[in-house]
């Protein structure tokens, strides 16, 4: 955030006493001189934020981005004429990407870019992504695909409903085939999709699952409003068995986690094929031309921001302007159609307010979310606050959102100062009660750029959804992608023990119980590092800073105090004379609190003795990492992990670390044939103690073990390893159930193509 603008905007902002929202933003309203100096310091870094893309962007102009485009869709034509490989099929689709990309925002009707969307519908049609492929035939004809085409684009689109079972849209694409003037080759090709329509209408239809039935079960658990300190909370009203589905979710609001571009803006899928936006240089893309349809009139409103960036400066404000757009302010309209005044408006949306009480309204339940400004400093609030009123400013000057509201309501109100008040609440919400989506990603060794996606990355691969042999440890990484807006699941209380195991899948979360649940017994989140994983002060300053609460939980209140979490910390002494077992007292996983010095300037101490430990074994350890290129380093590594018993005991967190980065780095090498059976047998007995270790810390239902678990499924997919088919049943049937849907199909059939067969 621009420094001077916040300066001057905070010095503006005359916050003696935090009372609430909207008395908070009244003072950037109230006074006519004070509000043209803050409006117009806030329409100079608009127009600071804008200039400064615009040139970024311009220093190409269109022609040379057309012909960019053009080049890159002869590359992907190239590979194409070897479409028989489904590597150049999708080296080929991701060519046609790149042109995409280039080609957007070059002209309203944008002859290169259907081009490229035509292109890629091929490719992908040729390598089975049907729905994929539809839908770039769709954007190619909505943007501008020359009509003496659209015999071709048709063809493949009544080709792709086929494929897709789908046998009304093929009727429709025939229909309209009909009607053209063909040649001979098409005529036939219509004739051969009309025999196959034939068989088509004669199948059974496939029964889709109802999703929203199964958002709306909500009949194990109940809602409690409780007075005092603890509130609102959620019991079981039943028995809870351990594994069952408690409750799901879908995100009210989501916002990206930096990039845009590895997200769908809409469902907050991961594994697409992206459909940019046009207009906003192809920072926000979809997965399908249904989600980016749906999310238009979200879009329509920040589209401009995207121009210039302005939501890499916001931070979590941008999750409280979806929580307003996304389903929130314009479809409460009705209910404040009578309000004539902007007080009567707020009062309506505040607590023990019509709107506010609404408990048929979605959006009342994200204005009853808890907040704690009033509990934050008052220079943190005047901060939210000048943040609030910037994205009024963008919205006001570049946008017709406050022009609408005005337009669905007969009586005169101040709609900015509504939307501004509005904006801090959610961000006060956000604060304490947002989510954060974290998702397995995979993560590709090759440099590549921001316009890759990992379903068209031509090393992973067999077909759609099934991965070559050997490659499942790629998708070895966790990333946040995503904050949300989970109203329901916020009502659940901090616990420091997990309760549930959160299932992340695009906007819906849904929650599975860890251990069978009482009936009447409260259901509990955990907001941070749970008891195995960090000490009890570590996690009450933290849950007091960000939470501001002191918790008080069954873990917290316990007189054993950390030995839950101790147990995986301990060491032996390297003093010859001491030698004695000890927990140290700093920084647990110190080895990741790198100082210019390296690690050179940590200090784990014996708590015995005093000394401070030497770590030679860390540090031998650390330069073995660099070259493992050699059979040499590799064995003394494997010597050096053999040997940390003398100083790390029991399930070691620090032991659990060397381990899991060896095998990161050392299957850098698993498909090139460098390594060998020794190899195998060390690797295979490192990923195996990171499992031990991850089951002891947190169980086999979450992702973390499901990364270090990839490595040994490709080791058991390669036939290194021997296993036992019941034990690799039961790691399927319990942990997968964590993974989103897309990463369950992929991990699915590698299951059934590589070890099930094995």
């Amino acid at each position: 955030m621009d420094s001077e603008w916040l300066n001057f905007l905070l010095s503006q902002l005359r916050l003696v006493n935090y009372e609430n929202e909207y008395e908070t933003m009244l003072l950037l309203f109230d006074k006519p001189l004070p509000r043209k100096l803050v409006c117009k310091s806030a329409q100079d870094l608009l127009e600071s934020l804008k200039r400064n893309e615009n040139y970024e962007f311009s220093l190409k102009d269109k022609q040379t981005r057309i012909r960019e485009a053009a080049n890159l869709r002869k590359e992907g034509n190239d590979c194409m004429a070897e479409k028989e490989k489904p590597s150049k099929m999708l080296k080929a689709c991701r060519l046609y990407t790149d042109a995409i990309f280039t080609a957007i925002d070059v002209d309203v009707d944008n002859v290169e870019l259907s081009l490229g969307y035509a292109n890629r519908a091929l490719a992908l049609q040729c390598f089975g992504y049907y729905q994929q492929a539809y839908d770039d035939c769709e954007c190619a004809l909505e943007i501008g695909y020359p009509k003496k085409l659209y015999p071709k684009i048709i063809c493949r689109q009544a080709y792709c409903a086929l494929q897709l079972k789908n046998a009304e849209l093929l009727q429709k694409h025939l229909n309209v085939l009909e009607n053209m003037h063909l040649n001979e080759n098409f005529r036939r090709q219509v004739q051969e999709l009309k025999a196959n329509l034939l068989k088509l209408q004669d199948q059974t239809e496939k029964t889709l699952e109802n999703v929203e039935s199964i958002l709306k079960n909500r009949d194990s658990q109940e809602i409690v409003n409780a007075f005092g300190e603890i509130g609102r909370y959620m019991r079981a009203k039943r028995l809870i068995k351990q594994n069952e589905l408690i409750f799901a979710e879908r995100a009210a609001a989501l916002a990206p986690i930096g990039s845009a571009v590895q997200l769908c803006n809409h469902c907050a899928k991961t594994s697409f094929i992206p459909i940019p936006c046009q207009h906003c240089r192809g920072r926000v893309v979809y997965c399908s031309l249904a989600c980016f349809k749906a999310h238009k009139n979200i879009h329509l409103y920040e589209c401009s921001a995207y121009q210039m960036q302005l939501f890499a400066h916001v931070g979590i404000a941008h999750l409280a302007l979806r929580t307003i757009l996304d389903n929130g302010l314009l479809t409460i309209l009705d209910l404040l159609r009578n309000k004539q005044t902007t007080e009567e408006i707020w009062t309506s949306l505040t607590d023990g307010g019509d709107v506010w009480s609404n408990q048929t309204v979605a959006y009342s339940e994200s204005l009853r979310m808890v907040s704690h400004l009033k509990k934050m400093t008052l220079e943190d609030v005047k901060v939210f606050a000048a943040v609030s009123h910037l994205i009024v400013v963008y919205l006001s000057r570049y946008t017709s959102f406050f022009d609408l509201l005005s337009s669905k309501h007969r009586f005169d109100c101040n709609w900015e100062l509504i939307v501004a008040a509005l904006i801090l609440k959610h961000i006060g919400q956000s604060m304490v009660n947002g989510h954060v989506c974290t998702v397995i990603r995979p993560k590709l060794f090759e440099h590549y750029t921001l316009t890759e996606y990992h379903l068209l990355n031509e090393d992973l691969w067999e077909k759609p959804w099934h991965l070559r042999r050997g490659y499942l440890h790629r998708f070895a990484y966790i990333d946040d992608v995503a904050t949300l807006n989970l109203p329901y699941t916020s009502i659940c209380n901090h616990s420091c023990l997990p309760l549930f195991q959160p299932k992340f899948s695009g906007r819906i979360i849904s929650a599975y119980a860890m251990r069978d649940i009482k009936d009447r017994e409260e259901i509990t989140n955990c907001y941070t590092q749970h008891c195995r994983t960090e000490r009890r002060q570590t996690r009450q300053e933290i849950l007091e800073k960000s939470y501001h609460f002191v918790c008080k939980c069954g873990e917290c209140m316990r007189p054993e105090g950390d030995d839950d979490v101790n147990q995986f910390h301990q060491y032996r002494c390297d003093n010859e004379k001491c030698r004695h077992v000890f927990v140290p007292q700093t920084t647990f996983k110190w080895w990741r609190g790198k100082t210019s010095n390296g690690l050179q300037n940590i200090n784990v101490l014996c708590d015995v003795c005093g000394s401070r430990q030497k770590l030679e074994w860390f540090y031998d350890y650390q330069k073995l990492l660099t070259s493992l290129n050699s059979r040499l380093t590799r064995l003394r590594l494997y010597k050096l992990y053999q040997s940390l018993d003398e100083y790390l005991l029991a399930f070691n967190s620090c032991k659990a670390f060397m381990a899991s980065k060896a095998v990161q780095e050392i299957f850098k090498f698993f498909n090139n044939g460098s390594l060998n059976e020794e190899d195998y047998e060390n690797l295979t007995r490192m990923i195996k103690y990171s499992l031990e270790y991850e089951i002891s810390t947190s169980g086999s239902r979450c992702i973390s073990y499901i990364c270090e678990m990839t490595y040994l499924w490709d080791i058991i997919a390669s036939g290194k390893w021997k296993y036992e088919h019941k034990d690799m049943n039961s790691v399927f049937n319990e942990s997968l159930i964590v993974l989103d849907d897309e990463m369950f199909l992929i991990f699915s059939n590698y299951y059934k193509d590589y070890l099930v067969k094995s």
